[in-house]
């Protein structure tokens, strides 16, 4: 049975769990593992990571920034699309005056970023299914300072809907999102014996469907501590509160339910051996898939 390892960051952001599972993939990698990496949900803004930006715009695919850096190490198999099955951009606005505004909803963090794409990705009989929502009115009307053109690039081989406010983008994430990323994890798992699961920022508990996890390693600059999984997951599914996802629980609501089985203390040059996981109570040797 492949070997599942869910990443949690203790931050909102800046938590290093991607620099980790670079590092623990090159241990795994010399143990003879074959590795994935599963980023089921992310997203970047267009203006200050506009270097990735253009990386996307010339690959016709808007993708996770951990995704590719993370996949510069392994020999994946699977395609981004489905190791990472949706990504948002966000876009700045034109603005007329200063401090300006976006009144649509879509603007969830102000006028420097209105959610403008959302790319749903799952494999199907041909290959790859993919929906990509578009603020498609906000596009032709120049409001935002992505160009059209730039727009068709990201979408290229893509079904797309138009969305004109977060309401909309709600209903579809309601809708959709369970069964994207959970039918990309089956195919992605398939030719693996290690999964890495990296959730997004510090939600505590990535996507409903996953209902098994062989490892929970909580990662904070210089620390990493371990849990329980399955005391992991019924914490997060305990304080999640009304019709909201499961996603949306973050690590600091359950952090006092549990108590790590253990914590270690990493240094910037520090590489992650497999000895160093069996002294976290992981034990990988026996993943190997023939």
């Amino acid at each position: 049975m492949t070997k599942r390892i869910l990443l949690v960051g203790m931050n909102s952001f800046d938590s290093g769990k991607t620099q980790f599972a670079i590092r623990l993939i090159r241990s795994l990698s010399e143990e003879g593992h074959s590795i994935e990496y599963f980023k089921p949900l992310s997203g970047h803004n267009y203006w200050y990571n506009h270097e990735h930006t253009k990386t996307c715009l010339q690959n016709g695919v808007l993708a996770s920034i951990d995704a590719m850096k993370v996949r510069k190490f392994l020999n994946p198999k699977s395609p981004i699309e489905l190791a990472n099955p949706v990504h948002n951009l966000f876009v700045p606005m034109r603005l007329e005056k200063p401090l300006q505004n976006m009144t649509n909803t879509l603007g969830i963090a102000g006028a420097s970023s209105i959610l403008t794409m959302e790319r749903f990705s799952r494999p199907d009989a041909s290959g790859i299914d993919t929906t990509v929502l578009v603020a498609q009115r906000l596009v032709e009307e120049e409001r935002l300072i992505i160009k059209q053109e730039e727009v068709g690039m990201l979408t290229r081989g893509a079904g797309i809907l138009s969305v004109n406010n977060l309401k909309e983008v709600q209903e579809f994430e309601r809708l959709n999102f369970e069964k994207h990323v959970s039918d990309s994890f089956t195919e992605v798992e398939k030719s693996a014996d290690v999964v890495l699961i990296e959730g997004f920022n510090d939600a505590a508990w990535p996507w409903d469907g996953l209902e098994r996890v062989d490892a929970v390693l909580l990662i904070s600059p210089a620390h990493i501590f371990t849990y329980d999984p399955e005391r992991f997951r019924k914490a997060a599914y305990l304080t999640n509160r009304g019709s909201l996802p499961i996603r949306e629980v973050t690590f600091r609501r359950i952090s006092d339910l549990l108590k790590p089985i253990n914590r270690l203390e990493i240094k910037p040059e520090c590489e992650i051996s497999v000895d160093y996981l069996e002294h976290l109570a992981i034990s990988v040797r026996t993943g190997k898939k023939d």
